[in-house]
């Protein structure tokens, strides 16, 4: 016997009003109940679904009958639920696309949203009582292969993790402004404070302190301003969950000049000309291979950290005479160290024509080590902040920072593109304003 199918009336999510589409059809006692996409509504408050990181997220589903229906909720691709009742929580700020597909045997339909994930609005003190403006935890040290690894700071037998994070926090934490390298490509160090740093509006919210300068004799005296920048590419953390360390769902990038558009660089050209790479990889990861002894002759120092990556590139790093210590990390007890991140445009040039002249150019804005440490462009915005698609996010503050090598380049006798740090310095709590970029 057909079952009868009663009407009923008809209430959607929990959100609050404004129907997406028209009302439902009609009932028929008589006749077996097929699926149309009428049948299935969804409400949405005025603005559209919005949700909060780490807070329950609730869509409810009403239908003119379940018969035979199958749900599945498809989060940017990504199967996550096929229970009727959507019940997720998001863990990063962003855009995301949500999708309800309903299937009835053969018929299927498909229904479409965006919501937007923000944080929660929690208002930070820009200034807390006690605080200190600058680094009061290292959370982590892994610097890539460089002329300065192991002795920025000096490595020494049997030191671990641990020791050479105390090491780097003597150097740089408290507003010491001693200095340590991050070598290479990928090499990076984390950081933490005493407070939230507060995200002000309109306002830049922390320095990267660096050793940046300008070159005193560019043979090129039409360039723009570069000599030794080595710039590094910040993440910022906020610790949504208080759970006092940086949870890998919880960075976000800085996004520089080069990551709105490496063409408008004011070297860009002379990179081009040089044959640098000028492309930027938001997917870049290298790979360190151990050697298996240090060098001594010649030959061996030219090929003496070998190197892969995944664009299809591969080399060696080499040893140079101005700095005999072993370049590859020393506590790291593998024999290859994988980094990853965001790699920026060659920035090196050769302005001699000759190997004799190097020149790092200065990007716009937004790195660290790129700008001396007096000028604005050292200072950093926190709402530069992007995800992982390069959405901006607004987030309240920052409770760590995390820096590391952004260009992977060779640049003559100079060696390796290293970043170094020599601090982070709280503006709001030195009462320190400067405008951000409008």
């Amino acid at each position: 016997m057909m079952k009868k199918i009663l009407c009923k009336s008809v209430l959607f999510l929990a959100l609050s009003a404004s129907l997406l589409s028209g009302g439902f059809t009609s009932c028929s006692d008589d006749e077996p109940y097929l699926l149309k996409k009428e049948d299935i509504q969804v409400v949405q408050p005025e603005g559209g679904l919005t949700a909060q990181v780490d807070r329950p997220f609730t869509v409810e589903v009403k239908t003119v009958s379940d018969e035979g229906l199958a749900f599945e909720w498809i989060l940017d691709g990504e199967s996550i639920s096929t229970s009727k009742k959507l019940e997720y929580t998001f863990k990063l700020v962003g855009e995301y696309e949500l999708m309800l597909r309903v299937k009835q045997n053969e018929l299927s339909y498909e229904y479409t949203f965006t919501v937007k994930v923000d944080f929660y609005k929690e208002v930070i003190e820009p200034n807390p009582a006690g605080a200190t403006a600058y680094i009061t935890k290292v959370l982590d040290f892994m610097p890539a292969v460089g002329q300065f690894t192991n002795s920025l700071p000096v490595y020494k037998e049997g030191d671990t993790q641990e020791t050479m994070n105390a090491k780097v926090l003597d150097a740089i934490g408290n507003n010491k402004k001693n200095m340590i390298s991050l070598g290479g490509f990928g090499g990076y160090v984390v950081v933490g404070f005493d407070h939230t740093i507060a995200n002000r509006e309109g306002l830049r919210d922390f320095r990267v302190l660096g050793n940046a300068f300008y070159a005193n004799a560019n043979p090129d005296p039409n360039a723009p301003e570069g000599g030794s920048c080595e710039p590094g590419v910040i993440m910022v953390a906020y610790d949504v969950n208080k759970n006092g360390k940086p949870d890998e769902d919880e960075w976000y990038e800085i996004a520089g000049s080069a990551h709105e558009d490496p063409t408008k660089e004011l070297w860009y050209d002379k990179a081009v000309a040089a044959e640098n790479d000028v492309n930027i990889y938001r997917d870049y990861t290298i790979t360190y291979y151990r050697p298996e002894k240090e060098p001594t002759t010649t030959e061996e120092k030219e090929k003496y950290i070998r190197w892969e990556d995944n664009k299809g590139n591969s080399g060696y790093k080499v040893k140079n005479g101005f700095h005999n210590q072993p370049y590859f990390p020393q506590w790291f007890s593998g024999d290859k160290l994988t980094l990853k991140g965001t790699c920026l445009p060659q920035n090196g040039v050769d302005e001699s024509g000759q190997g004799g002249y190097y020149v790092l150019y200065k990007f716009r804005y937004g790195y660290a080590d790129n700008e001396t440490n007096t000028k604005d462009e050292s200072a950093i915005d926190i709402d530069w902040a992007v995800n992982s698609k390069g959405q901006k996010v607004h987030l309240p503050g920052v409770d760590f920072v995390k820096i590391y090598t952004g260009v992977n380049q060779e640049n003559g006798w100079l060696g390796e593109c290293s970043t170094e740090i020599t601090g982070i310095e709280d503006l709001h709590v030195l009462g320190v304003e400067i405008e951000t970029r409008k």
